[in-house]
């Protein structure tokens, strides 16, 4: 199956409840309609938005937060989240950015060499066109979430 990049939309107050005890999401996590996920396109689109591969240093201040959340809700696990103003700020940025500029970002060479997640070695054309579309998907998980004003946790799993 592989790690896929994961959203769940929460309210302000669920949110809330989440970070004084974090073991509240588990009882969230039983809600899949909520969810959403961006399949294994997450290095990938990191990378587009962003221009970095490294994930040990992740930038929680760009649109890299749009991938990988903001603060930290749990190390171990990798969840993270975004305030509904984080998400509403997300999704109108996200709005527009122009696929030609993610397209003209693409460099399977550096990817390659990268060996960025899932493709490693294999990145190509098809590939492209795989994240454009996942692309897609993204800004759709922050539109939908700012017009409800609801917060996102995310996580890779």
């Amino acid at each position: 199956m592989g790690m896929v990049g994961a959203y769940m939309r929460v309210s302000e107050d669920e949110l809330a409840g989440v970070l004084h005890d974090p073991d509240q999401v588990e009882e969230l996590l039983d809600d899949e309609e909520r969810q959403t996920d961006i399949d294994k396109a997450w290095h990938g689109l990191y990378f587009l938005l962003t221009g970095e591969t490294d994930l040990n240093e992740i930038d929680r201040h760009s649109l890299g937060k749009a991938v990988f959340g903001g603060d930290v809700i749990d190390e171990e696990t990798g969840m993270a989240y975004l305030t509904a103003a984080e998400v509403s700020d997300l999704a109108e940025r996200l709005h527009f950015v122009e696929l030609s500029a993610l397209e003209a970002r693409y460099d399977a060479t550096a990817m390659n060499e990268q060996e960025l997640y899932p493709f490693e070695r294999d990145w190509g054309p098809e590939e492209k066109l795989y994240l454009l579309e996942q692309f897609d998907e993204l800004k759709r998980v922050f539109k939908q979430a700012a017009r409800h004003d609801e917060a996102l946790i995310t996580w890779i799993g």
